[in-house]
């Protein structure tokens, strides 16, 4: 072996040694205040939650256990409409995982069968046909010439002669529900925003998901957008979350080489937390994690982060939604592009005279 100057094997002797263990003082000190000392070097966890999102939601037993609380709940969140597709876990005083929240999908509008899907398609047709009508005569009976007229319209019009493959109709709505023995109670909303998400994607060339949160005792409604960035193939979500009398600016970015769908979470350039997804699971399973931050002791932010992580599974079916949407728009038939009147509630202007 190789011997450096000053020692053997190319060991310094002590005098040249840059640094020097106080003896005494690591002696003096116990075992338990060695690792106290440890762990404060290490970012805690300030909330950790686990979602399993089932693969067949429409099998699973806590389906069942859902729809009977729907039967004596008096609250509007729950929808006749509604199935549970997953649920949330948290680490109870024991350290053990103990389901904590249930996660409800809007099956009506997301998987709408054919009987929602021609209703819809009538509502439009019936609007268009009194529409063409307004044009030839804005009240009143029509004559015998007037009703000649509106039928030569209405066999040559797009709307009419729509069949119910043409349109596009599903949205997702996910509602998250804190349950316990005696009750269930409502904590958010995530809706998808298709609007939105058509003309930023006819902007940007590229299918961007929109979604908005609503929390209970929240006052605000959160956008949460997705962005597109040049050579950036993974995901980028950005939105702004006000607490405790400022702005947070927060960015979901995906990383680059990741088993699952990995986010980091970062508020202001600074990464308090992450998504962990679950690759060998049978459902878009994924652990939220978030470090001790002001935002991580918020109960509002922790329930957003949680509504995102159960909406990842459904990502790839809302960008070809969204494809089919802006391929219908571009080609000039906006009215297969259907707006949901919930959405459009969305948009209203609460100041408008």
């Amino acid at each position: 072996m190789r011997c450096l100057p000053g020692g053997k094997n190319g060991i310094a002797p002590p005098a040249q040694f840059p640094y020097r263990i106080n003896k005494q003082a690591f002696s003096s000190r116990s075992l338990s205040e060695l690792k106290q000392i440890s762990m404060a070097k290490r970012v805690p966890c300030e909330k950790f939650r686990v979602v399993d999102m089932w693969a067949v939601p429409g099998m699973h037993s806590t389906n069942v256990e859902f729809l009977q609380r729907l039967r004596t709940a008096d609250s509007q969140h729950f929808t006749k409409n509604m199935d549970a597709v997953g649920t949330v876990s948290e680490k109870n005083a024991e350290g053990k995982k103990e389901k904590t929240h249930l996660i409800g999908l809007r099956t009506d509008i997301w998987k709408p069968d054919s009987e929602d899907v021609a209703e819809t398609l009538e509502h439009l047709k019936e609007r268009r046909q009194d529409d063409l009508r307004r044009e030839i005569k804005r009240s009143g009976r029509l004559n015998a010439k007037q009703k000649i007229k509106l039928q030569a319209q209405v066999e040559t019009d797009k709307v009419m002669q729509m069949c119910c493959e043409d349109i596009e109709h599903r949205r997702l709505v996910m509602k998250l529900f804190k349950t316990s023995t005696d009750r269930t109670n409502w904590v958010g909303t995530l809706e998808q925003l298709t609007t939105n998400e058509v003309y930023n994607s006819m902007g940007s060339n590229r299918s961007l998901i929109t979604m908005a949160v609503m929390l209970p005792r929240y006052e605000y409604v959160t956008y949460i957008q997705q962005n597109h960035r040049t050579m950036r193939i993974p995901s980028i979500y950005s939105f702004g979350f006000y607490d405790e009398g400022r702005m947070w600016h927060v960015l979901l970015r995906r990383k680059w080489i990741s088993v699952g769908a990995d986010y980091d979470i970062i508020a202001d350039c600074e990464t308090i937390g992450s998504i962990n997804g679950l690759l060998f699971a049978l459902g878009s399973d994924s652990r939220v994690n978030l470090c001790a931050h002001s935002l991580g002791r918020s109960a509002a932010f922790l329930n957003l982060i949680t509504l995102f992580a159960s909406s990842v599974g459904y990502h790839s079916a809302m960008r070809r939604s969204i494809a089919k949407r802006v391929k219908s728009c571009k080609a000039g038939n906006w009215h297969e592009h259907v707006i949901d009147a919930d959405e459009l509630r969305l948009r209203k202007n609460g100041r408008a005279a």
